[in-house]
């Protein structure tokens, strides 16, 4: 995977010839806190079928708020890249990454082996590409973030065997969590597949703090990554069991 620095594209407003998009600017913060959670109250927000896109050329007005606004290449096979877009065109109820520093430890394990634009699969250009078009509007972004976050919800890849993979991803802090976790990525699936996956339906990872759910454990898992490679007492949280916060 090439790693390059994005430059002065997130800044930059106009027609994007390639994909036909137009996008003006703006900016996003999720001000999440990677450390040991406290295990607060959280809701779980902007849920999604995650079904496909009816309109994937939606020339939606921008909003400050979330997306709408940014500018996105989505031939930009590049992590760096990747994640610079998707912190700023999924902010807010829309965020699926609790910074770039966490987007670009997970971005290591999405698939790269699929050409620029493919619109489906558990790839980056799929990834990219939905990216581009929830940038379009913050109604497209609701739809659209959650098909280009990590866990691509039945468009860019599956729920359960795209967390479960990156809990057990080498970069992971996860991986040898057996005690609280999952004794293997198959056991994982099985139990998301589960009970655990029933209530599993898009949303915003990034937000989710607590609940008997997949999006806690998913925020739990992306604050493992966070914390400095020790998983700071989340990957209990991210487990079947929940650790006393998911469950």
């Amino acid at each position: 995977m090439k790693w390059t620095q994005a430059t002065g594209l997130l800044a930059t407003c106009g027609l994007i010839a390639a994909g036909g998009v137009w996008a003006g600017c703006s900016n996003g913060d999720n001000g999440n806190d990677g450390g040991t959670d406290s295990g607060g109250n959280d809701v779980q927000q902007n849920k999604d079928t995650g079904g496909g896109d009816s309109s994937p050329n939606d020339s939606g007005g921008g909003d400050a708020s979330d997306g709408g606004g940014i500018n996105v290449d989505a031939s930009a096979l590049d992590c760096n890249y990747y994640c610079d877009s998707i912190i700023a065109a999924c902010a807010g109820t829309n965020n699926q990454y609790l910074d770039k520093a966490t987007c670009v430890s997970m971005c290591g394990s999405i698939p790269n082996d699929a050409g620029a634009g493919a619109q489906s699969g558990d790839s980056l250009a799929c990834r990219m590409y939905h990216l581009s078009v929830a940038a379009q509007s913050s109604a497209n972004a609701a739809t659209h973030c959650p098909h280009a976050g990590p866990y691509g919800y039945g468009v860019c890849g599956s729920l359960c065997n795209d967390f479960c993979e990156q809990y057990f991803a080498s970069g992971s802090p996860c991986k040898t969590d057996v005690v609280n976790g999952y004794l293997t990525a198959d056991a994982c699936r099985t139990y998301c597949n589960g009970a655990a996956g029933a209530d599993a339906a898009a949303g915003a990872p990034g937000n989710a703090q607590t609940a008997p759910s997949m999006l806690c454990r998913e925020y739990h898992l992306e604050n493992a990554y966070k914390a400095d490679g020790t998983g700071g007492g989340h990957c209990d949280h991210a487990g079947g069991d929940g650790g006393g916060v998911c469950n």
